[in-house]
């Protein structure tokens, strides 16, 4: 059977402090790991470096998890220097070496939405999706703030693009409840 995609992109998310996976990301990673024994793609990228207060990356969390569920080590490229979405599918884009690859998506159900809109329009691939489906009650507050993150995106703020004038930094990150420093393109939420 011919794959369908390039590879599979499985973006990471924050660790717990002593370096273990969120819930969350192990419901993407087994996600991850269902889509390759499908043979939807022949390799497996997981994407995410090393959060402040973490011990270790999230991509090498990710390729352990998905060793552990099968996944040869061989069928997987680890991307294990961003810290965001963007650069998450950036450096991915620049791994595969190739012009338009067709990707795969693994990310959580809410967050989907806005990692497409990234993978076409700035690292300029061509995406598929399979979302993993988060329990409500675990991300009420990613919920919430997710439509304002895509904003952000698509008003170039998340890309560096453009730098985000003082009243919208109020606006999203005062009002909306997200603790008031400011915020840079290297701090900003996956």
């Amino acid at each position: 059977m011919k794959n369908k995609y390039d590879a599979i992109l499985l973006l990471g998310l924050k660790l717990n402090a002593d370096g273990t996976p969120k819930h969350e990301l192990t419901l993407r990673i087994e996600t991850a790991a269902d889509c390759w024994k499908k043979g939807l793609a022949p390799l497996v990228i997981p994407c995410g470096g090393q959060t402040e207060g973490t011990p270790i990356s999230e991509a090498a969390v990710m390729r352990d998890a998905l060793m552990a569920l099968g996944v040869p080590e061989k069928a997987i490229h680890l991307e294990d220097r961003s810290l965001i979405t963007v650069e998450n599918l950036l450096n991915a884009r620049e791994m595969l070496g190739k012009k338009h690859p067709r990707v795969l998506i693994v990310t959580s159900d809410y967050h989907m939405l806005r990692a497409k809109l990234i993978c076409r329009f700035s690292a300029h691939m061509r995406p598929g999706g399979r979302k993993a489906r988060i329990p409500r009650e675990e991300t009420k507050q990613q919920r919430r703030m997710e439509p304002l993150h895509t904003l952000d995106y698509m008003l170039g703020y998340q890309t560096g693009k453009y730098q985000r004038p003082q009243w919208y930094r109020r606006l999203m990150y005062e009002k909306f409840g997200i603790e008031n420093k400011k915020v840079t393109h290297a701090n900003h939420g996956k």
